[in-house]
């Protein structure tokens, strides 16, 4: 069988459009850790679609708490991470035609997927589990997108041999046996073609492996997507998964009560995140 083309591969993920001007801004704002906010009010204003989430977002129920009626306000009141997080999620949502059933998947559920995933994370992070970095939601956005990139690369032979079975093994050695390469370790060479910062590089590329990439954010994604799958009933994933889940939890100090809280209360707000990221 022919495996994917590494070269090709690469060539697509660096010819991919770049981020949008006011991502790009806001990558760079955030860089700095002494950005002013009113540089990066300046940046929303670039876009209204973006700044009109924004100020849904900050005065959604998810977030409590009084009525905030400018950009400032919404951009205080969620933090750059966020910020960053529905600006990117503006541009890497995929067209309706994309072919994703090699991964069992449709644009659809990829997306709901992804959100549900953004959502656990936040989750955890307004439970104050761990110090995740303000890169936490970017890369639990976007830690499947290799998914997208490799679609494109699939002959009939290798959407065949995806979607036949595991025969055992992973989902994610499964895709490295058929294709000598997998989604995570595609989506870290996008992530860093895009210039996104090396710990959520790492993080997207280690997912599925947190112990590779021994971080918090790293360990907070594997814990995310895994409650992500349970939602959806990826029983055999769960199990396959199961010893890296107790590695995560040990790592990050989450006790199984504190992760069915996570669960009970990001199920709840699953469906506001995701008319917002709609």
């Amino acid at each position: 069988m022919t495996l994917v083309n590494h070269e090709s591969l690469i060539k697509t993920a660096y010819d991919l459009p770049p981020l949008p001007q006011t991502v790009l801004l806001l990558s760079d704002l955030f860089a700095d850790p002494n950005y002013k906010l009113q540089d990066v009010e300046r940046a929303v204003a670039l876009d209204p679609s973006l700044a009109g989430k924004l100020l849904r977002l900050a005065n959604s129920s998810i977030h409590g708490a009084n009525q905030v009626g400018s950009t400032m306000e919404a951009i205080v009141r969620l933090g750059s991470g966020t910020v960053r997080a529905i600006a990117i999620a503006m541009s890497v949502r995929p067209g309706q035609g994309l072919d994703l059933s090699a991964f069992g998947l449709t644009p659809e559920t990829y997306w709901k997927h992804c959100v549900t995933v953004l959502t656990f994370a936040e989750q955890m992070a307004s439970q104050r589990v761990a110090r995740f970095g303000e890169n936490f939601s970017t890369a639990a956005l976007l830690h499947d997108f290799g998914k997208l990139v490799l679609s494109e690369h699939l002959t009939p032979e290798h959407r065949e041999m995806l979607q036949r079975g595991t025969s055992g093994c992973s989902m994610i050695e499964h895709e490295s046996r058929v294709l000598s390469v997998n989604h995570a370790e595609v989506t870290a060479i996008v992530t860093q073609s895009w210039d996104l910062p090396e710990d959520l590089v790492k993080a997207v590329q280690h997912h599925h492996n947190p112990t590779a990439f021994d971080h918090p954010m790293c360990h907070g994604l594997n814990i995310a997507n895994q409650l992500a799958w349970q939602l959806e009933s990826r029983d055999a994933e769960l199990e396959q998964q199961s010893e890296n889940r107790t590695a995560s939890m040990a790592a990050l100090g989450l006790t199984s009560k504190q992760l069915n809280i996570v669960l009970k209360e990001g199920s709840v707000r699953l469906q506001e995140t995701m008319e917002i990221y709609s």
